[in-house]
């Protein structure tokens, strides 16, 4: 492939030194061509670099208007505004917010969200993404940012308007004859007091019950701590056979203290080219809950790289 050198260049348009390559993306199989051209051509000029990536951008625009494919930015756009009604009609779906319970349904729709934390473990932000195209929560629309996701479901769930009844007249008819009062009996009725149920109060752990290849276990994780295993896990590069579940079961059974356990589970899931928890392994005394979770997870995914491949010598 060769273009046209830039008004004034002396650089010729032939002779040029170009590698391309068609790639097929690991995740969504989308097709892109990747091009490695090289600065001096045959004849030993140097090309023209000038804006090089706006040229090139405005090469693959042509390309693209051309053979009528779409453009980039288009498809981006159209991603987009997809992403932005479907976290609307969840929104819109769910009975009370939940913003946990936000992030799952987007999941499960097939979108990659990755909550941020600062410092003091505070929501901050929050990214969605399918395939190559990742947007922050301002990009969506200000509405899904963190800081309005709740007023915004607040909106689409508005409450009912109580209508005030106005009390009808009371009115007396007149009787033909007088009453005759009879004589009223005084009942003493007893009311028996209910005791107030107490509502049980919410536990402060939550267990789950994870298979292994050495026996089931059940660990029990604080609720202050579960969002960093459910929604910071990740998958290694190159681990094929490991899920985002795994990752975060591996991170639960150190975090409990299941080494044996985590160690057999990670290796039976393509993982082993990574440390592992040395002895003594544990919470340190200087360390918070949410610190040692972290440190959990960062060990459970360099457990879960896989093994590199050993080459042998060929004549």
């Amino acid at each position: 492939m060769t273009h046209a050198p830039r008004k004034g260049s002396k650089s010729p348009a032939t002779g040029k030194m170009n590698v391309a390559g068609l790639h097929s993306d690991s995740k969504s199989g989308t097709l892109h061509l990747h091009l490695d051209c090289c600065r001096v051509d045959l004849n030993g000029n140097t090309n023209d670099v000038h804006d090089i990536h706006k040229r090139a951008m405005m090469a693959a625009e042509i390309i693209n208007m051309r053979h009528g494919w779409q453009q980039p930015l288009d498809i981006r756009d159209m991603r987009r505004e997809e992403i932005a009604e479907f976290c609307e009609y969840t929104l819109q779906k769910m009975d009370a917010f939940d913003v946990d319970r936000y992030f799952n349904l987007l999941r499960m729709k097939g979108y990659e969200v990755n909550p941020r934390y600062d410092k003091s473990h505070k929501l901050v932000g929050y990214t969605v993404g399918k395939n190559a195209s990742v947007f922050k929560a301002s990009e969506i629309g200000r509405r899904y940012m963190v800081s309005q996701l709740e007023a915004t479901w607040k909106k689409l769930h508005p409450k009912p308007a109580q209508v005030r009844m106005k009390p009808s007249a009371t009115t007396v008819t007149p009787g033909r004859r007088p009453i005759r009062p009879t004589a009223q009996t005084t009942l003493s009725i007893r009311t028996k007091v209910q005791p107030r149920v107490q509502p049980k109060p919410v536990p402060s752990f939550i267990t789950f019950n994870i298979d292994t290849s050495i026996g089931s276990k059940a660990v029990e994780i604080p609720n202050s701590v579960k969002g960093i295993f459910l929604n910071e896990a990740q998958v290694p590069e190159g681990n094929d056979t490991a899920t985002v579940e795994n990752i975060a079961h591996n991170a639960m059974l150190l975090f409990a203290g299941y080494i044996d356990a985590a160690t057999s589970m990670s290796e039976s899931c393509g993982g082993g080219g990574g440390s592992a928890p040395e002895s003594g392994w544990g919470r340190k005394d200087d360390e918070d809950e949410f610190a040692y979770a972290h440190r959990c997870l960062q060990m459970a995914h360099s457990m879960r790289k896989p093994k590199p491949r050993q080459r042998g010598f060929h004549r």
